[in-house]
């Protein structure tokens, strides 16, 4: 058996006894390789067992400690730790963790997280959450951070009747997937609309190209509701380009939208596109504003953007710098434990950790119906991005918040009453 533990630690990556050592030494050394052999596909198994990250199921369980509570309930969270959009999953998953630690100090349910990585890839969301409910058991599952991948898990937990809570998949059509699902973010309409009307009333442009990701449900949702309040409000699309996620070469685009003359460009998509599109451009767009969504709020923007220097402007849920007294304690909780100052997706994050448990807490058990009729219910709830009221179709009534974004990093523009 000693042999077999090595060999166990050794498929694992783990560090067991060194190659040369007693083991391959032995007598009979061949009937120890194929024995070898069999062990290391079992073990690699083992280690793979779940599809995620880290742990014994595919996912750490975490309690905000080094064990969970006994009798704690089990939820879990399905996010992107690595691929395109890994800084969102990261992010996310940091916030959740701060929360579940001030969470086991206080009063109420206890909670375990068991978190799968889904690489950014909505089939593989449907097959975590898949798993998280049949499998592991969880009571509720947060996710994801990317609306496309969200839509698929959430057909998946409607399906199952078990409460899924995304922190930030902004797509109108993730609720309609049905009553278990909900959000505590606003969605594409509201963010495009006053994305709309900051151009019009705050940058006074009238003239907008949009660049568009067209297999983006984020980015395709995200444009219909800045064209709808833009042209409405007497703005005009002066052409509409599109490209493909993980491009490399953005120059033919920059071109065909320079040849457009416009006054303001609209790029609803995601920070690892946006930011190499605009150090490709440089100086051609230096004097055009450009404004994006929440998709662009990552601190990995500003190095894919290089030097860029042109005014740019993004909505989101939350700004560090905001002088509310909330926001500046969650922040320094977050620097004193994880070094760096948190981003949109850190508070949504946490804010969904703790919506979710004040639900528990109201339902007054981990049923799945009677907890996903509490949180259909929350209201005014006091959250780090805002003061969260969950509408008839479950759907987060919040301010948005603009920030102003140069190669130094963000700062904060104004914030947008809910409902302006």
């Amino acid at each position: 058996m000693q042999y077999l533990g090595y060999l166990d630690k050794l498929a694992c990556g783990q560090r067991g006894l060194e190659p040369g050592g007693d083991v391959m030494m032995r007598p009979n050394r061949w009937r120890w390789v194929a024995v070898a052999s069999v062990v290391l596909a079992l073990a690699a198994f083992g280690c793979d067992k779940g599809g995620g990250e880290g742990g014994q199921t595919g996912g750490k369980a975490e309690g905000g400690g080094d064990k969970p509570a006994a009798g704690a309930i089990k939820i879990g969270a399905v996010l992107p730790l690595s691929g395109q959009t890994a800084t969102y999953g990261e992010e996310s998953l940091a916030g959740i963790k701060l929360a579940l630690e001030e969470l086991k100090e206080q009063d109420g349910p206890k909670l375990e997280l068991v978190f799968k990585d889904n690489k950014g890839d909505s089939t593989e969301t449907a097959k975590l959450v898949s798993q998280l409910i049949k499998i592991d058991k969880v009571k509720a599952v947060l996710g994801s951070v990317a609306s496309t991948n969200t839509l698929k898990g959430a057909k998946v937990a409607q399906e199952a009747g078990v409460p899924l809570m995304t922190p930030a998949s902004t797509n109108v059509d993730i609720t309609k997937k049905g009553e278990y699902v909900s959000r505590i973010c606003f969605i594409d309409p509201v963010q495009g609309s006053v994305l709309a009307k900051l151009v019009l009333e705050d940058l006074k442009k009238k003239k907008a190209a949009i660049i568009v990701d067209k297999a983006s449900d984020y980015s395709v949702g995200l444009a219909k509701a800045f064209r709808e309040t833009f042209t409405k409000g007497g703005g005009e699309i002066v052409g509409e380009e599109s490209f493909t996620a993980g491009e490399a070469d953005f120059s033919a685009l920059i071109t065909k939208v320079t040849e457009l003359s416009p006054d303001v460009l609209f790029v609803p998509a995601y920070y690892g596109d946006v930011g190499p599109m605009l150090k490709q451009a440089g100086d051609r767009w230096k004097e055009i504003p450009v404004v994006a969504g929440d998709g662009i709020d990552s601190p990995d923007l500003y190095k894919l953007m290089g030097s860029y220097t042109g005014d740019i402007y993004m909505s989101t849920h939350f700004a560090a710098d905001d002088n509310d007294p909330k926001v500046q304690a969650f922040v320094k909780k977050y620097k004193g434990r994880y070094s760096k100052v948190p981003g949109a997706m850190a508070a949504l994050g946490y804010d969904a950790t703790m919506a979710l448990h004040d639900s528990l807490k109201r339902a007054g058990s981990s049923d799945p119906a009677k907890l996903k009729d509490a949180i259909n219910g929350i209201s005014k709830l006091n959250g780090i991005t805002g003061t969260i009221t969950l509408n008839a179709d479950r759907n987060a009534e919040k301010d948005v918040v603009i920030l102003k974004v140069s190669p130094a990093g963000a700062k904060f523009f104004k914030r947008i009453p809910s409902g302006s």
